[in-house]
């Protein structure tokens, strides 16, 4: 027999993961509320809800204007980076990609992250891409990024890999 609490103790978390490398960052004024779960370090779109307020939910189209979602998270005693997601109806943190300064790393890439490759996020798996910049989407993607690092100290990277990536178009 189990219980809620036990299995909850169990399941290890697959949420994406990352870290702001950028010394500052803008920022959407106030965040915007989640339509959905959402891992952090992915990127969102942002619309409104009928009572007026600034919501974000992934992205569904490498063509729409997008930013990233990266809320700060609050550990409590046993928690794993890996068990964070932006919960539906929770407010989260968005970052303004700016072209030449936006960096960061994510857990959350398919392919293999050489420096000076190029990466587009992909709404249908909810990671970036990384390529040679010859993939079909890439020239319609409204956010493009140059791979500038990989980190496999997995101590720094909360036992995940990750990609560093670098805004070249927003």
């Amino acid at each position: 027999m189990t219980t809620r609490q036990l299995r909850a103790f169990e399941e290890v978390g697959k949420h994406a993961v990352g870290n702001l490398n950028s010394l500052k960052v803008k920022t959407v004024a106030n965040g915007a509320i989640c339509q959905g779960d959402i891992d952090n370090f992915t990127l969102v779109e942002l619309g409104f809800n009928e009572d007026g307020e600034r919501v974000a939910k992934q992205l569904s189209d490498v063509t729409k204007k997008s930013y990233l979602i990266a809320s700060p998270e609050t550990r409590y005693m046993g928690e794993l980076m890996g068990d964070f997601f932006n919960g539906d109806g929770e407010r989260a943190r968005i970052v303004i990609l700016e072209e030449g300064y936006t960096r960061f790393d994510t857990s959350a890439f398919t392919g293999e992250p050489t420096n000076g490759k190029f990466a587009h996020f992909d709404p249908a798996t909810k990671k970036f891409l990384i390529h040679d910049g010859t993939h079909a989407d890439y020239a319609n993607a409204s956010a493009k990024f140059l791979v500038v690092n990989n980190e496999d100290e997995l101590d720094y990277t909360f036992g995940q890999p990750m990609v560093r990536l670098e805004v070249i178009e927003a």
